[in-house]
């Protein structure tokens, strides 16, 4: 483009001085000359060689003024010429200044038009980004809705903790999932555990600081934590990669936080069905868990035509040990007395406090000289237990009264009336001992 724009120019100019010389050498040719000016006007036009008219046409007037200056007989024709050459300068001009303000409003448009282009690229992205991230929203609050009522849908910490494995292995097919209550020796456990939050590994192998010695690529490791105590933790590994990001570990702790949450309702929930069905200082069922098991157990044993007995118990003179030693002894007494009647129990007999300092054990499947013997030997704990006290041993014996199922009485309260009948036998008879 360079090269031909040269060419042109030197062509022009060559062209040009030629007809200067012509001029000089056959001044009568001058009258022709100008109009040759005028072609060379119109071929640097054509080629757009940009200031080339406006050079030629100012060396063409001076010819014109040399030539009008030798011959006064030209002189109006050359005028003419010279005049016809500035008219035709300035119509080139004119028509190159309107082609300029069209090519350049052109280019404007076109910019115009490339900005709306990129502007529309731009947003195309952007809703398709928006359309995606709405998609993975609108998934995951689905999968968040599914889990909470999976994980909400059981009352079994073990199934919990199943349910959320099932949950992440669905979330995330190619992880390896486990829920584990210790860390361990596990490096990317132990790593969560000293963070005390996530702890995301893209590339073990590159890492080896922070997991050292591990059997996995990439993995993720979340603490679980219920009452805002460590619980466990969930971890998710891969054998390759960058299998984990951010989003990720934020989508798996939002479902390890959904059966935190599960866990601690359990908790909640057996916390207060504990206070509701035990006692307080001795922890011991009580008398309104007693009243219902019995009732269960007396029409069982009916059902199934098995033997029952029930043994009501008393601590014999518990006000005057409670003046004597005070009440935070007499409270110890009581729990100890419970920790005793808990060693003697089987896992199928219940053992309750039935009130102040009375007691009550059932036991299923137990005729009553096997209650009476059992009833023998827990008084006879009993009275060689020491009940140290600050120190110092104290003594504290018990009463016992045993009825059973059905050769004494074939309802709830026809049970529990004999045996404290029976109780009160054992007291008004010299206390420390059983009645059956």
């Amino acid at each position: 483009m360079a090269d031909s724009r040269a060419v042109t120019l030197l062509g022009s100019y060559g062209l040009f001085s030629g007809l200067v010389l012509l001029v000089v050498a056959r001044p009568e040719l001058g009258t022709a000359a100008l109009p040759a000016c005028g072609l060379c006007l119109l071929w640097s036009d054509l080629r757009k060689d940009g200031e080339s008219p406006v050079v030629l046409t100012f060396l063409a007037t001076v010819v014109g003024a040399v030539l009008m200056a030798r011959s006064e007989a030209a002189r109006p024709a050359l005028a003419a010429g010279v005049a016809s050459l500035w008219l035709l300068a300035g119509a080139q001009a004119a028509h190159r200044g309107r082609q300029f303000r069209d090519e350049r409003e052109m280019l404007l448009e076109q910019m115009n038009l490339q900005d709306q282009i990129r502007d529309d690229d731009r947003d195309l992205k952007y809703y398709r980004s928006y359309e995606e991230t709405v998609g993975v929203d609108t998934r995951l609050r689905r999968d968040l809705s599914d889990a909470a009522k999976s994980l909400s849908g059981t009352m079994d910490g073990r199934e919990v903790q199943a349910r959320l494995i099932a949950i992440l292995a669905d979330r995330f097919p190619a992880a390896r999932v486990t829920v584990t209550g210790a860390a361990a020796e596990d490096p990317l456990l132990l790593a969560a555990q000293r963070r005390r939050g996530p702890v995301l590994i893209k590339d073990a192998r590159q890492e080896q600081q922070v997991v050292p010695g591990a059997r996995f690529v990439s993995g993720v490791a979340i603490p679980l934590k219920v009452m805002r105590q460590a619980a466990g933790f969930v971890k998710l590994e891969s054998d390759e990669a960058g299998a984990f990001g951010p989003d990720e570990v934020r989508t798996a702790d939002l479902f390890a936080t959904m059966a935190s949450l599960s866990l601690e309702n359990i908790r909640l929930y057996e916390s207060v069905h504990r206070q509701a069905t035990h006692d307080s200082l001795t922890q011991l069922h009580s008398h309104r868990a007693f009243q219902q098991r019995l009732q269960e157990e007396v029409l069982r044993a009916g059902r199934s035509q098995t033997p029952l007995a029930l043994i009501m118990l008393d601590v014999d003179h518990f006000k005057r040990y409670n003046d004597s030693f005070g009440h935070q002894a007499g409270d110890q007494l009581l729990r100890t007395l419970a920790a005793i009647l808990g060693s003697f129990a089987r896992p199928v007999d219940f053992v309750a406090r039935y009130g102040g300092e009375e007691f009550a054990i059932i036991l299923p499947n137990f005729v009553r000289t096997e209650a009476v013997s059992l009833a023998e030997r827990v008084r006879a704990r009993v009275a060689q237990e020491p009940f140290t006290f600050n120190g110092a041993p104290t003594r504290a014996t018990m009463s016992l009264g045993v009825a059973a199922f059905p050769t004494d009485a074939t309802t709830p309260s026809q049970l529990v009336r004999v045996a404290d009948e029976r109780l009160y036998r054992a007291k008004h008879g010299g206390r420390n001992q059983v009645v059956g």
